[in-house]
């Protein structure tokens, strides 16, 4: 399986679509100038419908009643990435994603969760490999959702919405 296929799997979704991120940082080369130019502190425009074709489809897909959703386990103290994924993240929540977030040391349950899954509908789970230090290698689809579905219950009872997370921790969302 490729990031095309994925893709495909999330255009077939019908109620859900479900993301489960457990690492401290993420090195895709799609974020590299966005990430470069945050840690240079360099003021960038937040990313609109309007100006970023990514969340005019997933305000779409939104809109189309389909449930867009995400976990972020993290560990403190936060790393730059972190932080700047936490930034980041209200972009795609102006458009109607849920970002909750759980700190790993306030849930002994999320000790040893480390896989980074998406999860279609309950029907399709397909796991995310990155190496050691956070490049994307491939995804991989797995036949058995049911681990998934129940490592997803368990990071969402641990989580709590994006603001009131920040409201509560006040991250350094800033270089």
């Amino acid at each position: 399986m490729d990031l095309d296929g994925l893709g495909v799997l999330m255009d077939k979704a019908k109620r859900s679509v479900f993301r489960l991120e457990t690492l401290p940082q993420y090195l895709v080369p799609q974020e590299a100038e966005r990430f470069a130019a945050w840690q240079a502190g360099q003021p960038h425009p937040p990313r609109t419908p309007e100006n970023n074709s990514w969340l005019a489809e997933l305000r779409q897909i939104i809109a189309r009643g389909i449930r867009w959703y995400r976990v972020h386990v993290l560990d403190f103290p936060l790393c730059e990435y972190s932080r700047f994924e936490l930034y980041c993240y209200r972009d795609s929540q102006a458009v109607g994603q849920e970002t909750l977030l759980a700190d790993r040391a306030e849930h002994a349950e999320l000790a040893d969760m480390h896989e980074d899954f998406w999860l279609m509908d309950d029907d399709v789970a397909v796991r995310m490999v990155y190496d050691d230090v956070g490049h994307f290698l491939r995804p991989e689809r797995i036949a058995d959702t049911k681990p998934y579905v129940a490592l997803r219950e368990m990071a969402m009872k641990c989580a709590e919405p994006l603001d009131d997370f920040i409201a509560r921790r006040n991250p350094k969302l800033t270089a």
